[in-house]
């Protein structure tokens, strides 16, 4: 999602999407947004719990791709801006089993990779108030899986300094693998002439260190997740008998870089660092049915985008 305290702030609050900061003018904290984002993952491989009656597979690891598409429109002068876009994410993984849909032999363990897909619409509005305040409101509609669903936010920013702007709220999102009332903390502040901290809490935390232009490393903190809808089918073959859903989430942790070639719009991005928290549970109705327990694994995440 974005903010600023007149115009705009970006953020990646929703889900699963993080999206990365520009740059601050003199006076007022402010933060690019992207047109279009192309972002791919690399999880490592790790072992997970084996739910009972099913066949586990060998190795657990993950590879998402997400595309973010944004258009951006400006009304009364600048005071209000209306974000309108789109998102798709396919997480693939391997997951569990059931004895019976594949013989009750391990040999098909490996068989069992699934991609899970979320497609949606990102809806958002900012509206300044006064000369210190932005009032944000987001809503994502769409699938999350096989579910039908918006989640959504709301939070207010505040200009506490020339360079500093802090704001708070609250989401209601999967985020963390389960659909969940989240408090937002918002912090976007320069905190010297080469150094930017913005952070959009809990989904991400950035610092970034500008050694010339065009150019921009730092680190990285952010949480990327969903909860996904199940089929009965899926249901059936793909692990839990009875569950409705698979709650998937991932904290990362690492550093960052940022390239954008001389006097263009495009940056190429890559991170890398290890996670620190994940989530893989099979649910129903809010209550898990199995949790797969995924071990920390390194990552590498590669990515391209165009600003506005």
């Amino acid at each position: 999602m974005c903010l600023s305290a007149r115009t705009l702030f970006r953020s990646s609050l929703l889900l699963g999407v993080s999206l990365v900061a520009g740059v601050l003018t003199p006076r007022r904290a402010h933060a690019q947004r992207e047109r279009l984002v192309v972002r791919l993952d690399q999880l490592g491989a790790t072992s997970v719990v084996q739910p009972a009656g099913t066949v586990a597979p060998a190795q657990f690891d993950q590879q998402a791709l997400q595309v973010t598409l944004s258009h951006r429109l400006v009304r009364d002068q600048g005071s209000a801006i209306v974000i309108l876009g789109g998102q798709w994410r396919a997480v693939r993984q391997p997951l569990p089993r059931r004895a019976a849909a594949v013989g009750g032999s391990t040999g098909g363990a490996t068989e069992g990779t699934t991609t899970l897909h979320t497609a949606t619409a990102d809806l958002m509005l900012l509206r300044t108030v006064g000369e210190r305040h932005t009032v944000v409101g987001v809503l994502r509609p769409g699938f999350y899986g096989n579910a039908l669903r918006v989640e959504g936010a709301a939070f207010v920013d505040r200009i506490v300094s020339p360079r500093t702007t802090i704001g708070a709220g609250l989401s209601y999102a999967s985020t963390f693998g389960q659909l969940l009332p989240i408090p937002v903390v918002h912090v976007v502040s320069r905190a010297s002439r080469r150094v930017i901290i913005d952070a959009l809490l809990p989904a991400r935390a950035d610092v970034w260190y500008m050694p010339r232009k065009g150019l921009d490393v730092g680190v990285n903190a952010s949480l990327a997740g969903a909860l996904y809808g199940l089929t009965d089918s899926q249901s059936t073959t793909q692990g839990v008998t009875g569950a409705n859903a698979v709650g998937v989430a991932n904290a990362t942790v690492g550093p960052q870089v940022r390239w954008t070639p001389q006097g263009g719009k495009w940056q190429l991005t890559a991170d890398a660092g290890t996670t620190v928290l994940r989530r893989a549970e099979y649910v129903r109705d809010s209550r898990v049915l199995a949790d797969l327990a995924p071990g920390n694994v390194p990552y590498v995440r590669l990515g391209m985008q165009r600003l506005f």
